[in-house]
């Protein structure tokens, strides 16, 4: 059976002494999330580093080593010049966490610009993601970058924050629809509440039917954004809207958006 897996998600400690933190508006620890998980069924996740610890990784390492059956992670590094590239590498080689994230809503300054390229040389190297949190007046900063390294593997989150009424035909969707040219970019269907309007997400269908025309379901991956889709609709209902609202989908495309393509990712099966 292939197991379902959520590629994006975040996860805080209650031990704000350990693993110091900005606020968090409500709980999200990692047992927390378990019990969500097993609920829904669903087998592994992918913890993304919060934007709440800034460029600690502390809580992100502990977490994958208190529950390695469970979970993968994704960090955070100061994506600037060579120093980022060995952050990366302590990161995979000491702690397991298998790539970084680069924030585009509070790092616009930075974001996919010249000075980030030995952090795309080395996850290349390492064969490991680069997940872009992007807004969308970055797309032209992204094609650049995938041009320059078509090596690196890259994850765009949330569709880039393109909102549906944008419209297929809209020359900042056409843009994140030409990424799927390069074999080693992937898109996650996650944070349809930012981007998709109001559960069941009616307005998302066409973008979601473009996107999987373009990427296919080999190079698609869920993710729910918990705790945040709390209230956004749900959990199990962030899951179900694969299962029940994608009739378009087979269910060997379902199979790879659910898990397939984040195991093939971050577990490496």
């Amino acid at each position: 059976m292939t197991p379902i897996i959520d590629s994006h998600l975040h996860v805080w400690s209650d031990d704000v002494e350990r693993f110091p933190r900005q606020e968090v508006p409500y709980p999200g620890s990692a047992e927390l999330l378990l019990e969500y998980m097993d609920e829904a069924g669903v087998d592994q996740s992918v913890i993304v580093l919060s934007m709440h610890y800034q460029y600690d990784n502390r809580v992100l390492a502990e977490t994958l080593k208190q529950y390695p059956d469970r979970f993968a992670g994704v960090g955070v590094v100061d994506p600037r010049g060579p120093a980022a590239a060995e952050a990366l590498t302590r990161l995979v080689e000491q702690h397991g966490i298998g790539g970084v994230r680069l924030r585009g809503t509070i790092e616009d300054e930075w974001f996919c610009r010249d000075d980030t390229a030995p952090l795309w040389e080395r996850a290349a190297a390492l064969n490991v993601p680069l997940c872009l949190l992007a807004q969308p007046h970055q797309m032209g900063h992204i094609r650049r970058m995938v041009e320059r390294f078509p090596q690196t593997p890259v994850v765009i989150d949330h569709f880039a924050m393109i909102p549906a009424s944008a419209g297929v035909n809209s020359e900042v969707f056409q843009t994140f629809l030409e990424l799927a040219q390069f074999p080693k970019v992937y898109i996650k269907l996650s944070g349809l509440y930012y981007w998709g309007g109001h559960y069941p997400y009616p307005d998302a269908q066409a973008p979601l039917k473009a996107a999987l025309a373009g990427f296919g379901a080999e190079r698609v991956l869920w993710g729910s954004d918990w705790p945040h889709v709390l209230f956004g609709g749900g959990y199990i209902r962030c899951l179900n809207f694969v299962r029940r609202e994608l009739t378009w989908l087979s269910a060997a495309q379902k199979e790879q958006i659910l898990g397939r393509t984040a195991q093939r990712l971050w577990w490496g099966k």
